[in-house]
């Protein structure tokens, strides 16, 4: 993957070849590989690198620029942190014990091996929650229809937003996929006075969260039919599964009230596009603001560029300078827990 030439600067200043193994080297060979060519907050910077340094002493940390240097460290490797792994890369790296990656997405990783360790971040839902109220906001309170009306050249649409905005007191959000990030959207929108329900298929292995309150409640995926037509908004925090695939077809679209309102920030296999873009076209649904997709880039030809009451977004809801910060704060623990310092 091309790393961008100001970031090309940062890791020439803190490659692998400054780390190369010698006497004073530390026991566990650390690969660290996270670069990312568009966003600059997925590339782990040198503030970063050095508290990576600073905080694990037993830990010998090669940074990677490119995939040439990660295969280069592979064979000596004990912990890779990484955005990807191929499988073929494993027959290199016969010492690897852990992939570890600050995706929340289990389905970027086919990467497995009789004692190999694979861990993810878990820190996307206070980031994603914000993005979703946002989302909801931006609904409801009119964003979204003053953008489509100026767009159309109504300049001054306060005739369209008298129609639409409403408050979220009251409201009810169904939530699917309640995990970490689904209870951080609930956290999130609960100040709003929105009614929670979320979704999960074991609804008793969770604690309720502290911010319910009556009306309140976790439901299971047998559910979920009943629950669509009580749904002002039904966000969906999913992730890329078999049994997740096409959950969102034509007949479940149809069983919520026209004046709801779609959310995805999970998967994009969850929802059929073709349906929804015909439902939003029709007026059979109030609007859809989408993050992820079936196909990423989202293809220029399809229905929903062009479906009214849309708001599309880059797979981005997780963007914030803070974001590899965060991962450390769970990375570092973790790994001090595998390996003690002497």
């Amino acid at each position: 993957m091309p790393v961008p030439r100001a970031q090309a600067r940062v890791f020439a200043q803190t490659s692998s070849v400054e780390n190369e193994m010698g006497k004073s080297a530390p026991r566990i060979p650390l690969a660290v590989w996270l670069t990312h060519p568009v966003v600059p907050c997925w590339t782990l910077d040198a503030r970063q690198i050095r508290r990576l340094k600073a905080e694990l002493p037993q830990a010998r940390v090669v940074v990677c620029r490119d995939e040439a240097d990660f295969q280069r460290a592979l064979p000596q490797m004990q912990v890779a942190m990484v955005w990807r792994f191929r499988p073929e890369w494993l027959p290199q790296a016969p010492r690897l014990e852990w992939i570890a990656t600050p995706s929340a997405g289990r389905d970027y990783f086919q990467a497995a091996r009789p004692g190999l360790e694979l861990t993810y971040g878990s820190f996307h839902g206070r980031i994603m929650g914000e993005t979703a109220a946002a989302m909801v906001l931006a609904v409801n309170r009119g964003l979204l229809a003053n953008r489509e009306a100026q767009a159309k050249g109504n300049l001054w649409p306060r005739d369209v937003l008298g129609g639409v905005m409403r408050t979220l007191a009251g409201t009810h959000a169904v939530i699917v996929g309640f995990g970490n990030i689904g209870r951080w959207v609930g956290h999130y929108l609960k100040p709003f006075g929105v009614r929670i329900t979320g979704v999960r298929r074991h609804p008793r292995a969770a604690p309720r969260p502290g911010y319910f309150e009556p009306g309140d409640r976790v439901a299971g995926m047998a559910r979920l039919d009943a629950l669509l037509p009580t749904a002002d908004h039904l966000i969906l925090v999913l992730p890329g599964t078999p049994e997740t695939d096409g959950l969102m077809d034509a007949a479940r679209l149809a069983r919520l009230p026209p004046h709801a309102a779609v959310y995805n920030l999970g998967r994009g296999n969850v929802i059929d596009e073709a349906a929804l873009a015909r439902a939003l076209a029709r007026g059979r649904l109030r609007a859809a603001a989408l993050d992820v997709f079936r196909e990423e880039p989202l293809p220029a030809g399809s229905p929903l560029r062009t479906a009214p009451n849309t708001l599309l977004l880059p797979h981005a809801s997780a963007i914030s300078p803070e974001y590899l910060d965060l991962y450390l704060d769970e990375f570092i623990p973790l790994f001090r827990e595998k390996f003690p310092a002497d």
